[in-house]
């Protein structure tokens, strides 16, 4: 099974920091900080049995790169979502699939020796391309999944652990999600290996960093790290929202309201590895 795969769903039905009531709407990052913080403090909260529909993927999957969290096995013999919410993503992320498509082709996963295998990522790029069409995104098709593979080659030249990377794709109509993660060493540790950053001191600098052009481990301007920036600046264009994880930080964009986009660095739940999520919408789309 991929490394990437640490999700902990037994302590997640028996924990919440909010009232059960709540728990009958859609999973969102809220629910996984919350989770993630009351796991810090060694609380365990009650869920009261509540089902979840999972509109996005970055939001589970985020939990799963949780530092507090454990073995996602369990999961097939509970009942946390419902049944129209991703059971065969989860399915693929249990068994440790290397690439799965979901029947639609609105959905797609790949993983570990997947991620690192040029024809099954080339694949996989495809078909995250042909989704990206089917939801109407037109020519910034092609941006977003450059955007994706600049990601994924973030994992592979930075994580020192490319066999616990992962990626997936989600679309429905006037929307396009996707997740990269790894449990590797993180922004910060990534870029101290380069004496240009020693004195970075928290990840959330590192984040910060990380997304300028020219920066990454090998140094400032030496070719590396320049293909993050293109995200950006088209945010506006695709109203999208961008998180990124790494440690105890968060780097958040949102391009949804306005020209400008919002940006926000704040503490969260540690995390092991590094997390980025990316959802963009066309601009008829909720």
């Amino acid at each position: 099974m991929c490394g990437f795969l640490g999700f902990g769903f037994k302590e997640f039905y028996r924990s919440s920091l909010l009232p059960p009531d709540l728990f009958s709407y859609t999973f969102d990052y809220s629910h996984v900080d919350g989770i993630g913080r009351a796991r810090q403090r060694a609380i365990e909260p009650r869920l009261g049995g509540q089902t979840f529909r999972a509109d996005a993927v970055g939001p589970i999957i985020e939990f799963g790169n949780l530092a507090s969290i454990g073995d996602i096995s369990i999961l097939r013999s509970m009942n946390c979502f419902d049944d129209g919410s991703r059971r065969g993503l989860f399915d693929a992320l249990i068994g440790g699939d290397d690439r799965w498509i979901q029947p639609d082709a609105k959905c797609g996963l790949i993983s570990g020796h997947g991620l690192i295998c040029d024809q099954k990522l080339n694949s996989f790029k495809i078909d995250a391309h042909k989704a990206a069409l089917a939801s109407n995104f037109g020519k910034t098709a092609a941006l977003l999944i450059a955007a994706m593979g600049e990601l994924v080659g973030n994992i592979i030249d930075h994580s020192q652990a490319k066999h616990t990377g992962l990626a997936v794709f989600l679309s429905r109509e006037g929307v396009f999600e996707f997740v990269v993660a790894d449990r590797g060493i993180g922004a910060l540790a990534s870029l101290k290996n380069c004496s240009d950053y020693a004195v970075l001191e928290d990840e959330g600098t590192a984040l910060s960093e990380m997304i300028e052009s020219g920066v990454s481990r090998f140094g400032r301007n030496v070719g590396h790290g320049n293909g993050f920036r293109p995200i950006f600046e088209k945010l506006a264009d695709m109203t999208g929202q961008l998180r990124f994880r790494s440690g105890d930080a968060a780097l958040t964009l949102d391009g949804r309201f306005g020209d400008k986009v919002s940006r926000q660095l704040s503490q969260k739940p540690r995390v092991s590895g590094f997390f980025s999520s990316v959802v963009c919408r066309t601009t008829n789309s909720s």
